[in-house]
């Protein structure tokens, strides 16, 4: 059984004002995750600035996506 069948079973159980009490807080948790994952790529977007933003690296800028 998965953590999140773990979950669900329990918050199956639970009374409804705590079960939207939990769902709030999952809410919370995926709306943090989102928050802190933006901020690593927004870090690691600055700290590589100097070696993406080269006039050699622009001959990949315009290279057509699959």
């Amino acid at each position: 059984m998965t953590i999140a069948d773990q979950i669900a079973q329990i918050a199956g159980t639970l009374p409804e004002p705590l079960a939207r009490e939990a769902l709030d807080f999952v809410r919370f948790l995926q709306a943090r995750e989102r928050s802190e994952w933006n901020d690593w790529q927004n870090a690691q977007a600055a700290s590589l600035a100097h070696v993406w933003n080269t006039a050699a690296d622009d001959v990949w800028n315009d290279l057509p996506l699959r």
